[in-house]
Formats: C-alpha cells, sequence, structure tokens
C-alpha cells in the first residue's frame, strides 16, 4: 500500500517539483526515476536471494521493508532530480522483499497447491496495491504530494515491524559447510541457469514483462491527457480533483481485479499448468495492449485496462508458480530472485523503451503513448508464441540439472 501510494504519480511528481514542463521531457525523466530502482534491484536480486537461501528468509524481508521505509523518507529533500535518481536506485537495490516473501508463504505448501498458496500472498499485496492509489491522492490533495513519500515510509516501517514480530521461518537455512557464499553462489547459478528450460522460462518471463510494464509510469499522463471521466467530474466537482481520483481509480482497478483473480489463476495452475496458464495470459494481454492504442475517450481506456487488470492478475503467481515446481526447496529463495530480477528488468527497461518510442511522432502538445501500446503489446504476444513452443517441447519431460522431479506443464 506505501509503495502504490506515490509510483503511480510519481511522473507527475518529477514534473511538478522539479518545474518540467515538456512532455517528452518528462516522459523521459519520469520513465528514468521510475525505472532506476526495478533495475538497481534486478541486478543485486539474485545477491539477496541466495543470501536468503544462506541465512533465512525472514531476515531478507525485514532488511528489504526497513530499506525502503529510510530510502523514501529522504525522497522530499532531494533538492534535484539526480539526487531523487539516485535515491530510487539505493532503494532498489536495498529492496528486493518479494523473494523472500514468496519463499516464506510457499515454504511448506505441497507442489500441487504451490499455484493457490502463492497467489494467496499476490492477493494480498493486490488488497495493498488497491488501497494504495487512494489513499496517495487523499494525502495529496489534503496534505500536498511529498506527504505521500513520508506516507510510505510510514508504512513501509510498519510493515517491517510485523515481519520481525510474526513472521516464522519453518524450514531453516542450509549452508554447506566449508563453503564459501562466492563459491555457493556460482554453484547455484551453474546448477539453475544451466537449466535449458529454466533458463528459456527467465527469458520469455522478461519479454512478457516488458511488454505489461512498459506504459505504466504514464498512465497518469495517458488519463491526464484523455481527461476525467463525466460522472467524476459532477462527483468532485473540481477537474483538478476528478483528475486524481480517476488517476487513483486506473490504478486501483488492477488490484481489485488482483485480489478477485489471483486466487483463481492459482487454481488453474495447479490444475492445468502454469506455463499453459502463462501463455494465455500473454496473449489476451498483448490484444489488449494493442487495442487501447485506439481509444479516444476515457471510457474506452478504463474499459480495455480493466480487461487487462483480469489478466495481469495472473502474471505473478503463475511465473513463480512454474519456477517452483522446477527447483529444490533449498535453492528456491535464489530461483525465486532470479524471477524477480526478470520481473524487475521489464519494470525498468520497459518504461524507458517507452519514453523512447513516446517521441516518435510526438506533438507540440502531448508525447506519443499510443505507438509505445502497440509495441507493448507485441512482446505480449511473441513472449506467449514462446511459452507454448516450451510447454511443447518440455512437458513430460526430466529438467536436468535442478534435482526436481517433471512436472508436467511447468
Amino acid at each position: 500500500m506505501g509503495l502504490m501510494a506515490f509510483l503511480p504519480v510519481l511522473a507527475i511528481y518529477v514534473g511538478e517539483r522539479y518545474g518540467i514542463t515538456d512532455p517528452v521531457e518528462l516522459t523521459f525523466w519520469g520513465s528514468l526515476v521510475y525505472g532506476a530502482a526495478p533495475l538497481s534491484a534486478a541486478i543485486v536480486g539474485p545477491v539477496w536471494g541466495a543470501l536468503g537461501d544462506r541465512w533465512g528468509k525472514k531476515v531478507m524481508a525485514v532488511r528489504a521493508n526497513f530499506a525502503i521505509c529510510i530510502t523514501t523518507a529522504f525522497m522530499p529533500f532531494a533538492p534535484s532530480i539526480a539526487v531523487l535518481l539516485v535515491l530510487r536506485m539505493v532503494q532498489g537495490a536495498l529492496a528486493g522483499y518479494v523473494a523472500p516473501a514468496m519463499s516464506l508463504v510457499a515454504q511448506d505448501a505441497p507442489a500441487g497447491r504451490q499455484g493457490r498458496t502463492i497467489g494467496s500472498l499476490q492477493a494480498a499485496m493486490a488488497l495493498g496495491a488497491g488501497l494504495g492509489p487512494l489513499l496517495g491522492s487523499e494525502v495529496t490533495l489534503l496534505y500536498g504530494r511529498h506527504a505521500v513519500l513520508w506516507c510510505t515510509s510510514a508504512l513501509t516501517g510498519i510493515a517491517g515491524c510485523v515481519l520481525l514480530r510474526y513472521a516464522r521461518e519453518t524450514q531453516p537455512p542450509k549452508r554447506m559447510a566449508g563453503v564459501s557464499f562466492f563459491s555457493e553462489f556460482r554453484q547455484a547459478c551453474r546448477s539453475l541457469l544451466g537449466n535449458r528450460v529454466f533458463a528459456t522460462l527467465l527469458l520469455l518471463i522478461l519479454l512478457l514483462r516488458l511488454g505489461q510494464n512498459m506504459l505504466e509510469p504514464f498512465v497518469a499522463l495517458f488519463v491526464r491527457e484523455l481527461g476525467p471521466p463525466s460522472f467524476m467530474l459532477n462527483v468532485c466537482g473540481s477537474e483538478s480533483v476528478a483528475l486524481e481520483r480517476t488517476i487513483g481509480m486506473a490504478f486501483t482497478i488492477l488490484a481489485v481485479a488482483q485480489v478477485v483473480f489471483t486466487p483463481v489463476w492459482g487454481r488453474a495452475s495447479d490444475r492445468l499448468g502454469p506455463l499453459r496458464c502463462l501463455s494465455w495470459l500473454a496473449l489476451v494481454l498483448g490484444a489488449t495492449q494493442i487495442a487501447t492504442a485506439t481509444v479516444e475517450g476515457i471510457g474506452g481506456f478504463l474499459s480495455l485496462r480493466s480487461v487487462s487488470a483480469c489478466f495481469m492478475a495472473g502474471s505473478m503467481t503463475l511465473a513463480y508458480a512454474a519456477a517452483s515446481r522446477r527447483v529444490q526447496p533449498e535453492r528456491r529463495t535464489f530461483a525465486f530472485s532470479l524471477v524477480q530480477s526478470c520481473m524487475q528488468f521489464g519494470f525498468a527497461l520497459g518504461p524507458w523503451f517507452g519514453s523512447h518510442l513516446a517521441r516518435i511522432d510526438a506533438t507540440s502538445e502531448h508525447a506519443n503513448l499510443r505507438l509505445p501500446f502497440v509495441v507493448a503489446g507485441s512482446l505480449c504476444v511473441a513472449s506467449a508464441v514462446g511459452m507454448l513452443a516450451l510447454r511443447r517441447v518440455s512437458t513430460g519431460r526430466p529438467t536436468p540439472g535442478v534435482g526436481a522431479p517433471p512436472v508436467e506443464g511447468l
């Protein structure tokens, strides 16, 4: 909830805080600041994952929450956009709480219930993500955008305290006697990345996340371009207030869909196989992204976003479920951190690609945000085709180098 209170409006915050009015320049700096944290998290994440397998998942989850708390608290004091960029990079490098959190909830789940178990955690995360934009818009209206960052810091600090007090690790970490961390890290890399099916799966997840996240930092800008719906104007009375709440609603749609549909995707994963479900998800998501490029009004955008949200809801659950079935329990946190790194690379590089595409044929009033929707959708479709092909060659065959029994459909 804390993170999603400020992430949806980060591009607007950058423009207001540092006086950037040119729309093309704003998309560039907005994407750079937005993507800095996930990029550094993607690079450093595997190290935290390996440390989680060695020292414990709970320690890593607590550390990550307090790191986000501290770095976010300093962001309102950033005197320049360069300092804010550095703080976002530090925040990402010290974060990485999703992989240990997933490992904590999956530690006791049998193989046939991995999808539902992971889906339950994602549903809880989605509930916070749904409340976050609403909280952020109200805090902004009452106290200004700076207050949203302090609100984020407070909420992540509370989350760290709750984890520290109540989280339990039922499977203690297994350290190899007489083996250094770096030797164990290299051995884990060879074991997992040497598995061709798992390595290909990582690349396809990266491709899907590039398409899925290419436009997320610019949704607020796109909504501002389309304007608020008439019913929101009637309720709010002011166009600026209606616009803030429409932006919050655009992101809340995602969270509501995750709460409702994540358990559905989890059950489908256990019954049909996560890779098969993930390929269907990518195909429909790609089609809706391409269709979004043709909308003329805010009503059409919100309708297509609602459809996309139902399928976005399963992407994280299915990716982790596919990885969980292919690795040994003692390597699970590291494997999850590799999956998370692929997602974070997509989270970071997608907006960067989107900002460059937005410069093509940009008008004097708005950046061209429609072309990136087409490219993003095409990437999702390409990922779907690759997953279908991967499932065809891997179904029912043993996966070498990992030590887990083969599971049909990954």
